[in-house]
């Protein structure tokens, strides 16, 4: 959240320029469907339906956009852009399966492609195939051995999956690739708690020393405390996530806390 401390005036100037940037944009992406309508009219190729396509999702017309894409793919059905961005556009709208049949038309077209194998991976743990999205993860990270995300995303389904060793070299890579990524630390202090090791007491540490103002830090931080039984002033911790914020803080100050 961003706060104005100085004058109102000054936070308004900036919300009209982000507006004003906005609407800009806005209007270059209506001419660029609007030329392409002309386009169209003139030569129905599947690339100018692709590109409108784009462009419609890019302004959030996403029945336009989708109807682009389908009539694309009727002109040129062997091309993996117009799946990935077809498949980009279900996974939008939620349409977790199609977007699945989407990315492996994709991948069967070519199969080099790390966003692709994420995508399908994102939207098979949507479907709550969390094994098969694994395998998909591993394959983006294949492709790409620095794919920060990936490793993340894979080490929260192994995690979930109480597979937490291998969860922790997960976030161990997603650490050595960004050595300031709080979710990592979070996640590895979470499993490493899961399996009683010492040394989660430095990753929830380190949360709360990247970001000292999310409540959450503290809050595990507190959990860890009390569920372990270890000696150490969670009740401070849960004040100031409370005072943060979160307000799940409060039911354990009322159980845990002397007021």
């Amino acid at each position: 959240m961003k706060i104005c401390i100085y004058i109102i005036l000054l936070c308004s100037s900036f919300v009209s320029r982000s507006q004003e940037l906005f609407d800009i944009e806005k209007a270059g992406i209506a001419k660029e469907i609007e030329e392409l309508n002309s386009l169209i009219a003139q030569s129905p190729s599947a690339e100018n339906y692709y590109y409108r396509g784009f462009y419609n999702y890019e302004n959030e017309n996403y029945f336009d956009a989708l109807t682009d894409y389908d009539k694309a793919l009727s002109l040129t059905p062997n091309d993996y852009r117009i799946y990935f961005s077809r498949g980009n556009l279900n996974m939008k709208l939620k349409n977790y399966q199609l977007a699945i049949d989407d990315y492996t038309k994709c991948v069967s077209l070519k199969d080099s492609l790390p966003k692709a194998y994420f995508n399908r991976a994102y939207s098979k743990s949507k479907s709550n195939d969390l094994k098969g999205a694994i395998n998909d993860y591993s394959k983006s990270i294949t492709l790409n051995p620095e794919y920060l995300e990936a490793y993340e995303n894979r080490g929260l389904l192994k995690k979930e999956l109480n597979l937490h060793k291998e969860a922790i070299l997960d976030f161990d890579k997603a650490i050595k690739i960004n050595p300031k990524f709080v979710e990592a630390f979070q996640n590895r202090a979470i499993s490493k708690a899961m399996l009683n090791l010492k040394d989660a007491m430095l990753d929830f540490d380190e949360v709360i020393n990247l970001a000292p103002q999310d409540p959450q830090g503290y809050y595990n931080r507190a959990l860890y405390f009390i569920n372990f039984k270890i000696q150490r002033d969670y009740c401070s911790d849960l004040k100031k996530s409370l005072n943060l914020g979160y307000s799940d803080s409060k039911e354990l100050i009322n159980e845990h806390c002397k007021t």
